[in-house]
């Protein structure tokens, strides 16, 4: 197996009552170029001790979307959307936790909290993604760089 194989990938996952959350490190490679390191979100129905991923709804953030992310899970940014045509996930930070609700569609719609010690997972998954994306720059600059990124940042 190569270290692009999904079963090697790093991976945050987050079980609420009703919902699971799984963020899992990935690539996205266009048109020939070199990969880009990015991060799927995938939320799914959950029926007691079962996630229906099969089910899931799945949004990828590559290179625009994925400091937005950073951003939240840093406490930078207090709520972010990303939207797709049929699709869409709102995370938010609330009290406690972060609150993802995710929808697909007329009628589907997932929505779990994310406890204090998965929004650490999830902002260390994201700030390593992020870290690829850039090489060769130290962990101080990356902070910065997301800091003037997030004030930049208008909710629509």
């Amino acid at each position: 197996m190569t270290v692009d194989h999904p079963a090697l990938q790093a991976k945050v996952r987050c079980y609420g009552a009703r919902a699971a959350l799984t963020a899992e490190a990935t690539s996205i490679t266009r048109d020939g170029q070199s990969p880009i390191a990015a991060l799927n979100l995938d939320v799914a129905q959950r029926q007691g001790e079962h996630v229906q991923w099969d089910k899931k709804i799945t949004l990828q953030l590559g290179e625009t979307e994925l400091p937005l992310f950073a951003a939240l899970c840093l406490g930078l940014l207090p709520k972010v959307h990303f939207k797709r045509p049929t699709k869409g996930i709102v995370i938010e930070r609330q009290p406690n936790k972060l609150f993802v609700s995710a929808t697909q569609g007329q009628g589907t719609a997932y929505a779990l909290p994310i406890p204090m010690a998965q929004s650490f997972q999830l902002s260390a998954l994201a700030l390593a993604q992020l870290k690829k994306q850039v090489s060769g720059v130290d962990e101080a600059f990356l902070l910065a760089a997301l800091r003037g990124a997030a004030a930049l940042y208008s909710h629509s």
